[in-house]
């Protein structure tokens, strides 16, 4: 099953003073958010299943991509 994980947060930009440009970027979790498991259609997954998946969840950066 493919699923979505939707963490709330946000998004810290850096940006060049003398050019405008931004630097870098990154992704600043809210550990106070629950974090949410919807599937394809957008359905909510209901809390069981969601605990079960994830157990099985690998760790992923938050890494963003710099522009």
């Amino acid at each position: 099953m493919i699923y979505y994980k939707i963490t709330h947060g946000w998004v810290a930009q850096h940006f060049d003073s003398e050019t405008g440009d931004c630097v870098q970027q990154e992704f600043i979790p809210d550990d106070s958010e629950a974090v949410r498991r919807q599937d394809e259609e957008g359905n909510e997954i209901p809390e069981s299943q969601a605990a079960e998946l994830q157990n099985t969840e690998k760790d992923v950066p938050l890494d963003m991509v710099q522009p």
